[in-house]
């Protein structure tokens, strides 16, 4: 069985994903390793808006998630599954038409060689808690480039849920979305088992 967990930046997906691990007893594939210097370089870069790094970061993104997969055997946990790194390349791609056709192909590629998830657990926040949990889990790239990539962020959360689901149904994968705004992680974590216990 393969469940995975995603959301918006800030949404609370690795915290949910760390504590479904630990209370079913599974691995847990995650987004990154926490010193990937490719992944934080990239993403550093990314928000201080440096030139042609868009099409580097995306892929990059597939290609390691795929590397990271092929690892798993049997039930695992995955934070954010490789259907979703699509949303964000709509985003960061979308002023090079060529390129992001090209990315298309490169990522249905991708998508086609990896083990769908059983359960795609969405984790949906509002503008005013991405804010609040940014400033107070205190990644320096994010809260240092905060007001230049405002209007990324703010476009990137209004359609997030919305597409991910999109890309979900498209890729037949069964999908469960968590209103996590006014909840504790408690309570989104109580939601996320009994959602997980259905599948079981």
């Amino acid at each position: 069985m393969k469940i995975s967990v995603g959301g918006m930046i800030a949404s609370g997906k690795s915290t949910l994903v760390k504590r479904l691990g630990e209370a079913l007893h599974l691995p847990v594939m995650e987004e990154f390793e926490r010193d990937d210097e490719v992944f934080n370089t990239l993403l550093k870069w990314l928000y201080e808006q440096k030139s042609n790094v868009e099409m580097l970061l995306q892929i990059y993104f597939i290609h390691n998630h795929w590397l990271n997969q092929v690892k798993y055997e049997g039930s695992f946990i995955v934070d954010r599954d490789l259907v979703e790194h699509w949303l964000f390349a709509q985003h960061n791609l979308k002023g090079m038409p060529t390129i992001m056709n090209m990315y298309n192909g490169v990522f249905h590629a991708y998508m086609n060689q990896v083990k769908k998830p059983d359960l795609y657990l969405i984790l949906d926040v509002d503008w005013d808690n991405f804010e609040k949990r940014i400033m107070e889990r205190g990644r320096e790239q994010e809260i240092d480039n905060f007001d230049k990539n405002r209007t990324y962020f703010k476009q990137l959360i209004s359609d997030y849920t919305t597409k991910v689901v999109a890309q979900c149904t498209v890729y037949d994968i069964p999908y469960v979305v968590i209103d996590t705004n006014g909840i504790t992680e408690d309570e989104v974590f109580d939601k996320a088992m009994a959602e997980i216990k259905k599948v079981i």
